[in-house]
Order: structure tokens, then C-alpha cells, then sequence
């Protein structure tokens, strides 16, 4: 699998998943070091309140990406 959704897995996917993807990707330090603090914010309500929806899977891989997220924010702040 190459990580891109054909037309049909997309069509067929839960209505929670394009809001988890968005997430997932804002959540990726490359991307979270570009948003401004507001957009932060925004993202990590968004995740709070999305969590509530998600299956236990997909709970934790969002978990996942959070814990990731802090403890690559806690290395980038140490080395300053």
C-alpha cells in the first residue's frame, strides 16, 4: 500500500476518517512547526473532541500521534 486512498476507499470510508487524517497530518512536527498557536489550539480541540467518535483503533493511533507530537516538542525545546 503505498498510504494514498483509491476514489472508492474514499467514498467508503467512516464519516470521522477526513477529519482524522487532517489531524494526523497537522500533528506531524513538520507541519504542527508551521501552524500558528491559534491553528495549535484548534487542532488539539478538534482531536479532543474527535477522540469521543473514533473506534478503539483509530483512538489509539490519534493517541499515538499526540504522544509523538509532546515528546518531540519536549526534545525540539531541551536543545534550546
Amino acid at each position: 500500500m503505498n498510504g494514498y486512498r483509491t476514489f472508492g476507499e474514499t467514498i467508503n470510508m467512516p464519516d470521522y476518517q477526513w477529519k482524522l487524517t487532517i489531524i494526523e497530518r497537522n500533528l506531524l512536527l513538520s507541519n504542527w512547526i508551521k501552524l500558528m498557536p491559534e491553528a495549535q489550539a484548534q487542532i488539539l480541540e478538534e482531536a479532543d473532541e474527535l477522540m469521543k467518535e473514533l473506534p478503539l483503533s483509530d483512538q489509539q493511533r490519534l493517541l499515538a500521534f499526540l504522544e509523538t507530537l509532546k515528546s518531540n516538542i519536549v526534545k525540539e525545546n531541551s536543545k534550546k
